[in-house]
This record gives C-alpha cells, sequence and structure tokens, in this order.
C-alpha cells in the first residue's frame, strides 16, 4: 500500500511537471510581424492581462527575444484555447528560422538547423517600463532589458514566415520540402530612406523639405533600387554611389541597409527587386542580390570606377542587419541610407529619423502616426506586398490560433487581412505563390 501510494504520488508530479512545460510554446520565424503578434495575443488572453518579458533595454522595439505571459489563464481564440499561457519567441535570422529552428530541420538534415533561444517568463532583473511609439499599446506592461543568460536553448514548434518555405529552397537556403499553412494576412513592405537622404531627395525632386504628406514623399525607381541592391559592381549605380540618387550630392557614400539570407524581408526585397528566383530556369534573367549574405557578415564596400577603371571617390556599403530593429538603427544614423522594412514599422510619432519613400511614383504610406500603412496596398495600387506563410508541423492550436486572431488597423499597421481569412479586406493578392503577380482574384 505504501508503495502504491508513492507511485501515485509519482504519477501526479510527472503530471504537474508535464501541464507546466506544456504552459509555455516557443515560436521563431518571421521580424517583420512581431509586434503584430504581441497586439493578437494580448487581445486573446482575458482582461488583457499580460506582461511582455524582453532582453533589449528600448521601450519602442521588442529586439529579437521576447516572451509574453497571460496572467488570467490561458490564452484563447473565438472560445478556443491554445492551451497555453506563455508565447516565447526567438526571431533572431527571420523568417527562414520558422523552419531551421525546428526538429523537422534536424530530421531532414537541414546544414542550417540550429536552436533559438527563448526567454522564460520566470527571468529575473528587468525593469519595469513603459512602451512608447509601436509598443505604446502595452503601457506598463512591459519589462525590458531581462538577463540575456535567462536564455534557454531548444526547438521551436515552428512559426511565421513572410514566404512560403518553396522560396527559400529555391534559392538554396533550404534542401528540402516544407508545407506550410496560408497566413490570413498579407504583409506591406517599403523602402525606407536616412533622414540625410530622404530630405536630399525631397530638394532634388523640389518638394516641401522634411514634410511627410504623400504628396511632398519623395520617389525612387524599382529600376535604380536594384541597381545600387545587385551584386554588379561596375554599373553605374556603384561609379556614381549617392550622385546615384542624387546628382551634385557632397555625399561620397550610400548604404543599403540589407538582411540576411534567411530574411523573409530579404527574401521579398529579392523578389520584388531582383526577380529572384521569378526569372530562373531556361529563360533566365534573375539578378543577384549583393553580398553579404550570412548573418553576421562584416560589412562589404563597392569603391566605384569610371569606365577607364579609374576611382570615382564614390563607394556603396552593404552593410548586414539581423533584424528589423539593427535596419531601423541602420536607418537612423547620418548619411545616406536605404533599406527594406514591413510596413509594420512606422516612423513617425517615435524617435525615428528615418522615413519611407515613394515606390515609382506610388506611396505606401499616409505619412501619419498611427497609419494602417495599407490603404494603396489593399487598394491594388501599390503591389510590394506578399502573402504571409506558417510553419505548423506538428498542428499545435497555438500557432494555429495565433494566425486566425491577428488583427489590423492602426493597433497592426502594415498588415490588411486576404483571401485566407473569413474577413478579407482586399481582392488582391498572389494566390499564396510568392512568384506570382500580385492582381486581382
Amino acid at each position: 500500500m505504501k508503495l502504491t501510494k508513492i507511485a501515485l504520488a509519482s504519477v501526479a508530479l510527472m503530471a504537474v511537471a508535464s501541464q507546466a512545460q506544456a504552459a509555455s510554446v516557443r515560436v521563431s520565424g518571421a521580424t517583420a510581424t512581431s509586434n503584430n503578434y504581441m497586439v493578437a495575443l494580448t487581445g486573446m488572453c482575458a482582461s488583457s492581462n499580460v506582461n511582455v518579458f524582453k532582453t533589449n533595454t528600448s521601450t519602442n522595439n521588442l529586439g529579437n527575444q521576447f516572451t509574453i505571459k497571460c496572467n488570467s489563464g490561458n490564452f484563447s481564440y473565438n472560445g478556443e484555447d491554445t492551451g497555453v499561457n506563455e508565447y516565447q519567441f526567438d526571431i533572431t535570422g527571420g523568417s527562414i528560422n520558422s523552419v531551421l529552428f525546428t526538429q523537422e530541420a534536424v530530421d531532414n538534415g537541414e546544414p542550417l538547423a540550429a536552436n533559438g533561444n527563448f526567454l522564460p517568463a520566470t527571468v529575473s532583473g528587468c525593469a519595469t517600463v513603459t512602451g512608447t511609439g509601436p509598443l505604446a499599446f502595452l503601457g506598463n506592461k512591459l519589462r525590458a532589458g531581462c538577463s540575456s543568460s535567462a536564455l534557454q536553448a531548444g526547438k521551436s514548434v515552428g512559426g511565421f514566415s513572410d514566404v512560403e518555405p518553396a522560396i527559400f529552397k529555391a534559392t538554396g537556403v533550404l534542401t528540402a520540402d516544407y508545407a506550410a499553412d496560408n497566413g490570413t494576412f498579407s504583409q506591406v513592405f517599403g523602402v525606407g530612406a536616412s533622414k540625410d537622404l530622404y530630405e536630399a531627395l525631397q530638394a532634388q525632386q523640389g518638394l516641401t523639405v522634411g514634410s511627410t504628406t504623400p504628396a511632398n514623399q519623395p520617389s525612387i525607381s524599382v529600376a535604380k533600387l536594384a541597381s545600387l541592391m545587385n551584386s554588379d559592381d561596375f554599373n553605374d549605380a556603384k561609379a556614381k554611389g549617392p550622385k546615384f540618387l542624387v546628382p551634385g550630392t557632397a555625399q561620397t557614400n550610400i548604404t543599403y541597409c540589407r538582411r540576411p539570407q534567411t530574411s523573409g524581408t530579404q527574401a521579398s526585397a529579392q523578389l520584388y527587386f531582383m526577380s529572384n528566383p521569378v526569372a530562373s530556369g531556361s529563360l533566365g534573367g534573375q539578378l543577384v542580390i549583393h553580398g553579404p549574405d550570412a548573418d553576421g557578415a562584416a560589412n562589404q564596400v563597392v569603391a566605384g570606377q569610371d569606365a577607364e577603371g579609374n576611382p570615382t571617390g564614390n563607394t556603396v556599403t552593404i552593410k548586414m542587419n539581423s533584424g528589423s530593429s539593427n535596419v531601423r538603427s541602420c536607418l537612423n544614423a547620418a548619411g545616406f541610407a536605404f533599406g527594406v522594412l514591413s510596413a509594420e514599422n512606422n516612423p513617425l510619432g517615435g524617435s525615428d529619423t528615418y522615413r519611407f519613400v515613394k515606390i515609382n511614383g506610388t506611396s505606401m504610406t499616409g505619412g501619419v502616426a498611427g497609419d494602417t500603412q495599407t490603404t494603396n496596398a489593399i487598394a491594388g495600387d501599390f503591389d510590394f506586398v506578399y502573402e504571409a506563410a506558417v510553419f505548423n508541423p506538428q498542428a499545435t492550436d497555438a500557432l494555429r490560433l495565433l494566425n486566425a486572431a491577428v488583427r489590423t488597423g492602426a493597433t497592426s499597421p502594415g498588415l490588411f487581412l486576404n483571401s485566407n481569412s473569413e474577413a478579407a479586406e482586399s481582392k488582391f493578392g498572389r494566390g499564396n505563390n510568392s512568384t506570382a503577380p500580385y492582381v486581382a482574384r
């Protein structure tokens, strides 16, 4: 009888441990929509009684490792329980790690398979701060500067990607095939320019310097952006550097703030500007993005040369940035710089100094704080847009319900509900194929 009680006690302890373990879920992948996850999950917690923990100290961005804890029970959506009260995110490296941080990547022998590093909500040493800018909706629920020594290595259950895994296989980042669910939302992207570049373009184009209204937003063509971004070191763009966009400027360098090949934002940029991997196969024609390609790689600097091979004194610097927050920092620096960001990012109303430019004369943003930055995309007038994908190999309710709960509007800029949602906001899309044209469907 005594042994039976011990056995029963052991079983009970194992059950408690199992429940505690199941109370959290680990998610990896896209950085572009990280703030939107927090908006959705806050709404999935009773009375919005959440705390968000993160390792960086800023009040306006999440960084790469962060966790949201529901203090009033499990997260749920439309009466369905996710089974967890804690979502731990590691979005280091971007979209591709929705696959590479999973056990499935290990099982398929992916050379780049790795562990993520996740922050438990039990972490100590965090400071209570009030969210600002895109995190203002959290108020004083934010816990920043949590000790990075508390990070735990492990596998994720999957996550969101700005493009489907097949795109990464086509570009050589993945070696195996992976099926993904369709995201309920589409992601809008834009091109950000540093303050110095933005205002120089405005002056050159006869616009009101400093204004962010659509009428006064300067424009850069796809052709010019692609010329600066591609791997040809001897074209006119590399010879002229900053003067390729602003003839007569005293600036001698322009920086392309890019992301690693693992990033969905980068994959989207290569699809849109390089036709890569769209213009492949027997017909060819795709361009190759300029390196460095790997996260953490050193900058590459292209010294301009004229037709005779003489130095022009102009340079194009290609700077690697691990996440969206790093791109923002790159764009906030002095000098000429540009880079691709998701429209989740709005520099207005916060401390950021970069601004979004028009592409081919069409604006992505209304140019005010709190803008949804989706109006022209929803109407089909702006097409730098891709449908999200969800890698959920274990069919976890936590990922499925988060996908269903993603919100749009002023609190979730840069996203709109697509035809995969029950309440689609636009008839335009790519049919869940990132290589397809953006058309009415």
